[in-house]
């Protein structure tokens, strides 16, 4: 069976920066699942919005539902957006994503 034993990786010496990388990986597949399920939502938003903006009349000048399906379409695409870009974020790790999941210890924190 292929299972990851956290375990048995540090006891054969996986560094801390290793370390850092899988978590900052597996979260970043987090992100890009998290973004895919949020995909599958998008049809259905839209099919609504159309739905709302084919039955707008000339003469209203409000129309609560259009409005309502073209804010949630677009917090839908700009969520999207920003899931993306933070999982390339995360898969690259960084120096700053380091320090997120592993910040730098004092001197004093080593030594006691």
């Amino acid at each position: 069976m292929a299972r990851i034993d956290l375990t048995a990786a540090l006891e054969n010496h996986m560094s801390k920066k290793q370390l850092v990388l899988v978590v900052s990986r597996a979260f970043a597949l987090l992100l890009i699942t998290w973004a895919l399920v949020e995909v599958t939502y998008l049809p259905d938003r839209l099919f609504a919005l159309i739905h709302h903006l084919n039955l707008r009349c000339a003469l209203a000048t409000y129309d609560y539902w259009s409005r309502y399906y073209l804010i949630l379409t677009f917090s839908s695409v700009v969520r999207m957006i920003a899931l993306v870009l933070a999982a390339a974020l995360f898969w690259r790790c960084g120096p700053r994503v380091e320090t997120l999941f592993s910040p730098p210890q004092d001197d004093r924190e080593l030594s006691a």
